[in-house]
């Protein structure tokens, strides 16, 4: 006899299964019947589950933005190391401190600590990118399916308001580590952030050149800067 498991915890399943088969052969291979085959379950309890193929389906891509979202608000120090302080021999500790918060607090020297922050939370936030590009392909696939079912617009949009409040928070708490401050509204800061791993990711997807997608989003890192202060 088959052991009881609560509903959620199957719904749980079926969506691993579903993702499984969607990041190995596309999303046009979830169907009711392989979803079972995959999660070892019967037919029955998949339509029990999900009704239509369109909510597993917006139950996918919320799974998807939601681990994007947990793996990029994971905490981190992405504070660039102390920037080296001349301070003259037999210096007082009280001058010594003295110059070297003046020389943190310097206009020129937070920005280059952005840059080099922002440049390590991209990095971060590409690295979850690179490890999945069957899941990043599935997420495409997702997004411009639900663009045309006119009842799964909604898809679309959640997947992006996710995205992008999730990337809000990391600009926040860079910037925040730093001591710089956004010039700009952050969901438009978070926004065109998104835009570029998204284009960065597409291109990677296509042809496999990791330096030069890191090159380009180091390239966005130095655009950031200059919305900060």
């Amino acid at each position: 006899m088959r052991a009881y498991r609560p509903i959620a915890d199957r719904r749980r399943q079926l969506i691993d299964a579903g993702i499984a088969i969607g990041e190995r052969e596309g999303v046009a291979a979830v169907t009711a019947r392989r979803v079972a085959s995959e999660a070892g379950v019967s037919l029955g309890l998949v339509s029990y589950c999900f009704a239509t193929k369109d909510d597993l389906t917006v139950a996918m891509a919320a799974r998807i933005a939601e681990d994007t979202a947990e793996a990029a608000e994971a905490p981190a120090d992405l504070r660039p190391p102390p920037i080296p302080t001349l301070v003259p021999a037999g210096a007082t500790a009280e001058r010594a401190g003295s110059a070297r918060a003046t020389a943190l607090r310097g206009p020129a020297e937070r920005s280059a600590e952005l840059e080099v922050a922002l440049r390590a939370a991209l990095e971060r936030l590409w690295a979850v990118h690179e490890a999945s590009p069957g899941r990043q392909l599935l997420t495409y696939e997702i997004t411009t399916r639900a663009l045309r079912e006119p009842r799964l617009n909604d898809v679309a949009q959640q997947q992006y308001d996710t995205t992008v409040r999730s990337c809000a928070e990391v600009l926040q708490h860079v910037a925040a580590q730093v001591g710089a401050t956004w010039e700009r509204e952050i969901d438009d800061v978070a926004s065109l952030v998104v835009m570029a791993i998204d284009g960065a990711t597409l291109r990677w997807l296509v042809d496999k050149d990791s330096a030069a997608a890191l090159r380009r989003l180091n390239d966005v890192a130095r655009m950031l800067v200059t919305m900060a202060r």
